[in-house]
């Protein structure tokens, strides 16, 4: 094989003579065109050059590789004929059987064409022409991303047929006319006209793919979005979304994102007149804002606002299935030994039952030092609390409490010591009707200690290894006697387990501390075997030796707590358990208890969880019970998915929520790689909701690959 520069071909093969005259080279540009061929024949007298057998032409444009090309230097024309292959710049490949190149190989002629573009998508046109401002036009064309060899007439999964496809490189856009979208061969919608960025733009304003349904609250609905993205200003971009609702009314939706150097902030806007609980035809707006920022000296900031004017419509139309707002500021500062913290929020409750606990923390600000050497282990926190309307309390508390730690080791015996000391100063502004105490100002002091021992056993052969550590606990706690004075608001909800058992004050938090003492006694045991898998399983209790146990919702006055139980075993991916549950030690029953049953057995996932919850062990007395189910598989490419969940209440039987889930996602064949339908049931007949009607929902959404979602 010969390379030349074309300059050189026309040195070597033509007299300067008949040439040298000439305005035009063989190319313009002629020494940036590499020229290949096995062979060359030159007329010099028409000005024709006929290369043959492996023809390679490179320039700026494009690459040219093709059996045969005829150049006529008169016309500025060449003809490429066998196996053309063009290469473009954007990495986009064409084939063909003829082209006709000009205009110094600038514009090209196709007839017909077949493309593979640099995004993996496949063209087809009955005849191309590309000029020399890069426009191309592809005519009688039929786009897809699937994969198929449409030159042997491979019928996609689905398509666009288009009277004409143009695309402007000068603008980055793709022009259709007349388009079809066909899936599996049937007709699915019709523009007359549509246009859309090219694979080049990131981002580019205008509508997005349009979600319609119908459903027997709002009957038909439709939710059209419109992107802006202003292109001289990369930080921030917004969409509009109008959603129409054919029974019901009319609500948009303002989408706004914004970036700064250390700051982001994205927020949601709803405003319109939708039949809400309180009225039909109901003006409505909502509000959802979201902002990050790092500032100066390791600060950063977290800021949330919430709010909506109407107590359902959010939830109704699912905007938002929150029945609580919460706004908020939080600061936060984290150092090596040194962890700060100011927070500011306010509560808005939409649910009707909580509608008059809307509680305001204006401010929490807290201060935490911590440290640790080879003697012991010290942290020290102080924190500033306000907050109005905590079920018509307003209070103020500052606190400060300190902590040692220190451990020893004794042989295979490990000690461990605590001692804290506690200040709590209050002043109670404001309380409900029902807490008759007038005293405002209160202080407290308190201090605590506590000594554990432990002792792990271990066991292993050559099939088991068994790990056992016994651990008890004396802990002691001195405070003055502030129960019936200060309101508690940050461990009522007490429930002992194994996460806290070992504290020094169970309770947790700062409002609830009592004079007691206690002996807390733990058992925790792990076993691995190579047959049965692992087993995880702990049981402790507490003792009261002496002091009180009052202002809880769980006022258990005997001197011994609840037996904690929590029990883990995964014997293999067929199945594994898992249970926590509070026996009331005089009888054995259970308070509380959560179970959990779950595997995988041929293909199969399956999962059960119960949960059950005796009314006097909560603040509402109400007993709880409810059992969830789950089960999935995996056939080849799709993905099923049910689940349905009980409310067992009074022996009584049901459903709460049922969800039916069938997808496909994959690269097999009957798809191929370019096709994600997710097929989904559900409903919500059992949901308490005042303003979510009992409804099936029946979910249809096909993701085409590089043209986005089309949701029903």
């Amino acid at each position: 094989m010969k390379i030349f520069k074309i300059f050189y071909v026309l040195i070597f093969f033509i007299s300067v003579e008949t040439f040298g005259q000439e305005d035009k080279n063989l190319l313009s540009n002629s020494d940036e065109v590499n020229f290949s061929s096995d062979n060359i024949e030159v007329d010099e007298e028409n000005k024709i050059v006929i290369a043959s057998g492996n023809v390679v032409i490179i320039n700026d444009a494009r690459k040219i590789q093709a059996d045969k090309v005829t150049y006529n230097q008169k016309s500025d024309k060449a003809i490429a004929v066998g196996n053309v292959v063009l290469t473009e710049k954007d990495g986009s490949i064409y084939e063909t059987d003829n082209a006709i190149l000009t205009n110094e190989f600038k514009s090209v002629v196709a007839i017909p064409l077949f493309g593979k573009l640099v995004d993996k998508s496949i063209i087809r046109a009955k005849k191309f022409n590309k000029n020399n401002l890069g426009e191309s036009f592809f005519r009688e064309g039929v786009y897809t991303a699937c994969e198929c060899d449409l030159k042997k007439d491979e019928t996609p999964i689905w398509r666009l047929e288009t009277k004409l496809i143009k695309h402007d490189p000068k603008t980055q856009t793709v022009y259709l006319k007349h388009p079809v979208m066909k899936i599996f061969s049937l007709p699915v919608y019709y523009l007359p006209y549509l246009s859309f960025p090219d694979w080049t733009i990131k981002r580019r304003s205008g509508f997005l793919t349009p979600v319609y349904g119908y459903s027997k609250q709002n009957r038909f609905h439709v939710k059209v979005p419109y992107y802006f993205a202003p292109a001289n200003d990369p930080t921030w971009d917004m969409t509009f979304t109008s959603h129409q609702n054919g029974k019901t009314g009319h609500a948009d939706q303002l989408n706004i994102r914004k970036e700064y150097e250390k700051t982001t902030l994205e927020t949601n806007i709803y405003k319109g007149n939708l039949d809400t609980d309180k009225s039909n035809g109901d003006n409505v707006f909502g509000l959802n804002l979201k902002v990050s920022s790092e500032l100066k000296n390791n600060w950063t900031m977290k800021l949330g606002a919430k709010y909506a004017d109407q107590n359902t419509f959010m939830r109704r139309y699912g905007f938002d299935e929150a029945s609580r707002y919460k706004s908020f500021v939080e600061l936060e500062k984290i150092n090596k030994n040194s962890l700060s913290f100011i927070e500011i929020y306010n509560i808005q409750n939409l649910d009707e039952n909580s509608i008059n606990n809307e509680p305001v923390l204006a401010p929490s600000i807290s201060h935490h030092i911590f440290n640790s050497n080879e003697k012991y282990n010290y942290d020290i926190k102080f924190n500033a609390h306000s907050i109005y309307n905590d079920e018509s309390y307003d209070i103020k508390r500052w606190s400060g409490v300190g902590k040692i730690n220190k451990k020893f080791n004794y042989d295979n015996l490990l000690l461990e010591s605590d001692v804290n000391v506690g200040l709590d100063l209050y002043s109670i502004q404001g309380r409900p009707s029902t807490d008759r105490n007038d005293n405002r100002y209160i202080d407290r002091v308190s201090s605590g200690f506590s000594i554990a021992a432990s002792q792990q056993y271990v066991l292993i052969n050559h099939s088991t290894s068994l790990f056992i550590e016994p651990k008890i606990q004396f802990s002691s706690v001195f405070s003055s006697d502030r129960t019936d004075e200060v309101p508690n608001r940050d461990s009522a909800e007490f429930k002992l387990d194994q996460a806290n058992l070992f504290l020094n004050n169970q309770f947790q938090g700062r409002d609830n501390i009592q004079k007691n003492d206690r002996i807390n006694i733990g058992i925790t045991s792990l076993v691995m075997t190579e047959n049965l898998g692992d087993f995880n399983f702990f049981i402790g209790q507490s003792q009261k030796v002496s002091g009180t146990q009052k202002n809880v919702t769980v006022a258990n006055e005997n001197r011994q707590s609840h037996i904690i139980n929590s029990i883990d075993w995964n014997p293999s991916e067929m199945y594994a358990f898992s249970w926590f549950s509070l026996y009331n030690h005089h009888n054995f029953k259970s308070d509380t208890s959560d179970f959990s049953f779950s595997g995988s057995l041929d293909g199969w996932n399956y999962s059960a969880n119960h949960k059950s919850v005796d009314g006097e062990f909560v603040s509402n007395n109400i007993d709880r019970e409810e059992l969830k189910l789950g089960l999935s598989k995996n056939f080849l490419n799709w993905k099923t998915s049910y689940s349905r969940t009980y409310d067992l209440n009074n022996q009584d039987e049901k459903v709460i929520t049922e969800t039916l889930g069938l997808e496909y996602s994959g690269t097999g064949y009957m798809f191929g790689n370019c096709l994600t339908i997710l097929f989904e049931y559900k409903s919500n007949g059992g949901l308490a909701d005042r303003d979510l009607l009992a409804e099936d929902a029946v979910y249809l959404t096909f993701n085409f690959r590089n043209l986005g979602n089309l949701s029903y």
